[in-house]
C-alpha cells in the first residue's frame, strides 16, 4: 500500500501498511509484520496566538530577573524562564559592562537577549549553545 521511513532515537524503521480493515492495520516494520489496532483521530486542540501577546510576554518575564540575582549573589546571571542557549557571547576573562548582551535564550519560540546586571570581569561560563536550562539556573558568574 504505501512505504514509510522513520527516523526515532538515531534508528531508522521501513514500514510498509499493507491493509487496513476498520481499525486494524497490517503493517511491516523492517521485515517483521504487526497488527496495530488505530484509535480513532484525536481532534487537535487550536491554540490561538496573537502577535501582540507573544511579544509583550517575554518583556515582562525578564524585567524579574536582576530582582531575582541581587537577593542571590550579586555576580550571578541567572536564567529568567527555562528554555534553550542559542548563542553565548561571553568566555571567562572577558571584561563586561553592566545592560550588556552575554547571551541569547529561546523560550516559548522568542529569543530573549541576557543582559549583565553589573560590570565586571566573567569568572565561569556554566552554558553552552544548543543547552537546556532551567528558570533560575546560573548561565554565567561575574566577579
Amino acid at each position: 500500500m504505501k512505504n514509510y521511513k522513520f527516523k526515532i532515537n538515531g534508528n531508522l524503521y521501513e514500514v510498509e501498511v499493507l491493509d487496513i480493515d476498520d481499525n486494524i492495520a497490517r503493517i511491516e516494520v523492517n521485515g517483521t509484520l504487526y497488527e496495530v489496532e488505530m484509535q480513532h483521530e484525536i481532534p487537535k486542540i487550536k491554540t490561538v496566538v496573537t502577535g501582540a501577546t507573544v511579544q509583550e510576554r517575554p518583556a515582562r518575564e525578564t524585567k524579574p530577573a536582576p530582582e531575582k540575582t541581587s537577593s542571590g549573589k550579586a555576580a550571578d546571571i541567572r536564567a529568567p524562564l527555562p528554555g534553550v542557549i542559542i548563542q553565548v557571547l561571553v568566555r571567562p576573562g572577558d571584561d563586561v559592562i553592566a545592560g550588556q548582551t552575554v547571551c541569547t535564550l529561546e523560550t516559548m519560540k522568542m529569543e530573549n537577549a541576557i543582559k549583565a546586571e553589573s560590570a565586571g570581569k566573567v569568572t565561569a561560563v556554566n552554558i553552552a549553545p544548543g543547552q537546556s536550562v532551567l528558570q533560575d539556573e546560573v548561565l554565567i558568574v561575574i566577579g
